[in-house]
Formats: C-alpha cells, structure tokens, sequence
C-alpha cells in the first residue's frame, strides 16, 4: 500500500508589533471611504470592527436608535433608511465603496446596490443570491463598477471552500457537507430565511444524485464523521441555486448539503410558517412578523446556557494521481455572523486588484480561500480549521488512520 502524502495547510501568519493583527492584502486598497448599510446589525457591526480596525475610513449608517460601536468612535457615523432611495442616494454620495450588510436582503433588493452604482461606488453584498444576481443582470454597469453579490457564510463560504478543497483533486465524485449549529438568530436572519425560501432559494429534502436533482430525501441521520458538533443535532438536506451549480461547475455526480440545528423544532417552525405565508402571502405582514418572533424566541431557548458555535463541515472523494482520495475539512467557528462579516469585509479589501473592474461577480470569483483564512486567522473570526486526508479502500470505506493538517 502506498503512503499518501500529508495534506498541508497553508502557514499560519505572523503578526506584526505583537498588537492588534493587520492585513496587507494583495488588493493594496487606498484610503476611499467605505459605506456600510446596517452598521449596527450582527453582520454590519462585526464588519465595521474588522475595518475600523484595519485602519480603513468608514462611514457607518444606522437606521434605528440601536447602540453604536464603542470601538469604531472614530468613523462617521450616518442615518440612512434603505427603504428611501434619497436616504440611500446622501449615504453613498462620496463612497468608493459601499457593503450592504442590512437586511432582510430578500425585502431590500437592489436598492442600496442601485444606489453605490449612482453614486459610482463599487458594491458588495454580504447576502444577495441568485435572486440579487438576476435583478441586477437586467440592467447595464457604468465603465469602472463592479458588483459583488454573494459575500457572507452562506451563501458565499459555502461556495468559495469547496472549490478550494476541489484543486486538490484531478477528478471529483461526490461531496457531503455539514453547516450550523447553535446560535442567536436575528429577526433580519430569521425573515431571510423565511422569505427566501418563498422565493425559490432553495428547497429541504432535495439532493444532488448522479448528475441531477433529486427531490424528498429523507435526512441522513445525525452521524457526522469528524465534525466535532457538541451535543445533539438535527440534519436536513438542503440544495439551494448555489450548491446545484456548484455540483454542475465541478462535474460531481453527487452532492448532499445538510443544514445542521440543535435540534428540531427550528426546522419545524420554518416548515409551518412557509406553509402559512405561501398561503397567505410574503405581503402578509403581520403574519411574517409572527412567524420571525416565534423563530427568534425558539433559538433563544435552544441557545439559553449552551455555548454558541458555528461548523463547516466538508467530505469530498475524487481521484488524485490515480488514486482514490477523501478530504475532510472542518471549519470552526463562535457564530456565522461575524463570519460572514469577515468574508464581506475580505471581498471589499480585495476589490482594488479585481480584473476586469466592470462587471457582477460573485464572492467566489473575486476571493481565493487560502488569502481569506489568513484574514479569518488574523481577526480571530474562527476558532479552527482543519484538513484531514483519510484514506479510501477500494470499497470506499474509510481505514482508521489518517492524515491531518491544523492551525
């Protein structure tokens, strides 16, 4: 038998004076004031920490009284209401570039990306999606803006890792993910999640089995292969536009995403309340305001003296040097927010080098993964990473040694 060769990960970086990590990243940004819409939310605030900790000019918008940032005192802080296109218009004026960390992302659109592209800023969206993606395709771009869709944990990292795990493969058959946990979940989370569902972001119980989707796969039990998920979980198959055309971009013959909670009434209430809203209408205000109440309280209660986390869980099997190989990553992390927060804020760092300068991208074409896991590692956003190469026998069956790669 032959040995493998150890998967290595990319080194660990150093940081410089022994205080507070600083990137240089190859982008080589200037000094052009950044924009962020939502400052004051989950995703908005741990974004405007990164930047302003960066040293980066920022300009911060709130729409509520809610409480400030005490650690970014020194960026402008501004109202603006992304329901009003003149609110949006003042805030963008001056930007070079504007990330929209508000939400929900499924009821504001386009409009604050409508709004960067007057005011000619380069835009990055820490949600958006397919949806965001066809709106702004109908329309022209100015020469010398570009667009950035898709740059948060999901979707975004959730495209962006497993096609840096699949160039260490010549050929790739299959993958398996894993992604949640236990967590706080937001009232703007929780009305994403419902009103993107209504809209076709993706659809429970569906697979990707032998080149196609397949619909009403019952989960595949709560057993997850070196994931270190604490506690009891809850798995359910999930294939949204991005996966599917992740399996299609990678020629996989098959792909099983799986949402993990803590357990299942989350799931439940998600199912019923799309249920309710299909039949009365996403326009059905009081009842969408019902259904984000219900769901936020119940995560309270599944989070209530428990330690939050967040896990990424990747398997994939292919073929390297004509041998068959399984990759294992796992991906560690407090939450997703601040996560998520990391992956906007690295895609509007990275937006000076971006070749061609006009155009809508996606977080994946503009970020490689290996440059941002140094920007999670330097801002302490994870808790780990790691690789594991596990041998395959002929069966496909694992063998009990492995290989491993850590931080």
């Amino acid at each position: 038998m032959h040995r493998r060769e150890p998967f290595v990960l990319p080194p660990e970086p150093s940081c410089r004076g022994g205080g507070q990590p600083h990137f240089c990243g190859s982008g080589g940004m200037t000094a052009s004031l950044i924009g962020i819409v939502g400052a004051t939310g989950a995703v908005g605030g741990a974004a405007l920490s990164i930047l302003v900790s960066e040293g980066r000019s920022v300009r911060a918008g709130y729409h509520s009284n809610a409480k400030r940032s005490d650690a970014a005192s020194g960026c402008q802080w501004r109202h603006v209401d992304a329901d009003d296109a003149d609110s949006l218009a003042r805030f963008c004026d001056g930007c070079g570039i504007v990330l929209n960390a508000a939400g929900p992302s499924c009821r504001i659109g386009d409009r604050v990306a409508r709004a960067a592209i007057l005011a000619g800023a380069d835009y990055v969206d820490a949600f958006g999606g397919g949806a965001l993606l066809r709106t702004l395709s109908a329309s022209t771009l100015p020469p010398g803006i570009c667009l950035v869709h898709s740059a948060g944990v999901y979707p975004g990292l959730s495209d962006l890792l497993p096609r840096w795990l699949a160039d260490h493969f010549d050929h790739i058959r299959a993958l398996r993910a894993w992604a949640g946990g236990r967590e706080r979940c937001t009232p703007a989370a929780a009305a994403d999640v419902l009103l993107s569902t209504l809209q076709g972001f993706g659809q429970a119980g569906a697979v990707w089995i032998n080149g196609s989707r397949r619909t009403g796969v019952p989960a595949p039990g709560n057993a997850i292969p070196g994931a270190g998920f604490p506690g009891p979980i809850h798995v359910q198959p999930f294939l949204g536009e991005e996966q599917a055309r992740l399996a299609m971009d990678l020629g996989l013959r098959d792909l099983c995403w799986n949402n993990v909670m803590p357990g299942s009434r989350i799931s439940g209430l998600l199912s019923r309340w799309c249920g309710l809203l299909t039949l009365r209408g996403a326009a059905d205000h009081t009842t969408l305001r019902q259904a984000v109440s219900e769901i936020v309280a119940a995560a309270e209660t599944e989070i209530a003296g428990q330690e939050p986390y967040y896990r990424l869980v990747l398997e994939m099997d292919g073929d390297r040097a004509g041998r068959s190989r399984r990759l294992r990553a796992v991906l560690r992390a407090p939450d997703s927010y601040r996560l998520s927060a990391a992956i906007a804020v690295s895609a509007v760092l990275q937006l000076p080098a971006v070749p061609p300068r006009t155009g809508i991208l996606g977080a994946a074409d503009v970020l490689d993964f290996a440059s941002v896991l140094e920007r999670l590692r330097l801002w302490r956003v994870i808790d780990g990473f790691d690789v594991v190469d596990v041998p395959v026998t002929e069966s496909g069956d694992e063998t009990v040694s492995v290989e491993e790669g850590g931080i």
